[in-house]
């Protein structure tokens, strides 16, 4: 009796050879999307009074930064669509978008990373860092 995964149906894209991203040679393929907090020595006693009942004070604190990040997805949700459409037409998508996008999707992981208590530093309102 053989164990080996049954074959994909009819009609289904194969398995990408081994070597390729989502192959099994060589180990997993290299992500393009990293993500790194750095830990800091020392934190502020006083912030994590504030979080320390359920994120509340944290979460106060950080909501004009969360007010600022939800205008700017909306706004980064119409241009991803925008930039989909981009590359329907042209094959690449527009590098602006990419950096709008991009920035704004780093500011809701700042604005994540300090209401949970990771950084003590403010996220700010800028999308460029």
């Amino acid at each position: 009796m053989s164990y080996a995964p049954t074959p994909p149906p009819p009609g289904y894209p194969a398995p990408p050879p081994p070597g390729y991203p989502g192959g099994t040679v060589g180990g997993p393929p290299a992500n393009p999307v990293h993500l790194t907090i750095d830990y800091q020595e020392r934190y502020s006693r006083g912030l994590g009074c504030l979080g320390a009942i359920f994120f509340i004070g944290r979460a106060l604190l950080a909501i004009p930064a969360a007010i600022v990040l939800y205008i700017l997805l909306i706004v980064a949700e119409i241009l991803a669509w925008i930039g989909e459409i981009a590359v329907v037409f042209s094959g690449h998508y527009p590098k602006g978008i990419h950096s709008y996008v991009t920035g704004t999707f780093r500011l809701g992981i700042r604005v994540a990373a300090y209401i949970y208590g990771l950084t003590d530093k403010y996220p700010g309102f800028s999308i460029s860092e």
